[in-house]
Order: structure tokens, then sequence, then C-alpha cells
């Protein structure tokens, strides 16, 4: 099982707790860990990065309720430059 199937299934096992208030938002998942919610994708992975977590080392997941997630399609090519 690869780094983002794991992730995902920790999401989906604890869904209910995690999109609690917070329906819309994006919660980043890493190491089985709920880092944070967020509005927007950018601000997501601008933390993911400072955090020092490299592309596939966390999740940034939609809060929404199961049914609704096979609704949702979302492409997101993410790139970290060094400044």
């Amino acid at each position: 099982m690869d780094k983002i199937t794991s992730l995902y299934d920790w999401f989906d096992l604890n869904r209910d707790s995690l999109i609690k208030d917070h329906m819309g938002e994006l919660v980043l998942v890493a190491g089985n860990e709920n880092l944070g919610y967020f509005k927007e994708q950018k601000l997501a992975a601008k933390y993911a990065k400072q955090k020092g977590l490299k592309v596939r080392e966390f999740l940034a997941q939609y809060c929404i309720p199961r049914e609704q997630e096979n609704n949702m399609f979302q492409n997101v090519n993410v790139e970290f430059c060094h400044a």
C-alpha cells in the first residue's frame, strides 16, 4: 500500500470527527495525524512545506461526507520552489 493510500484510509476511518465543524475545508494529514484545517489548497501546501513535508508524505483532503466525495474531481499539481 502506498503512503497516500494509507493516509487516505486514515482520513476515511476518522472522517466523522475530522469533518465535524470543518465542512468544506481542507484537512492536512501526515503521519496519521491532523496537522490543521485550511480554506485553500495553496495554504495547506505552504504549511506542509514549512513543516518540511515532501510530496506524497501528506494528504490535503476536503472535509466532505463520503457520499459527496464521488461527485468531486480534483486535479492538483504541486510544485515546491526553492528561493
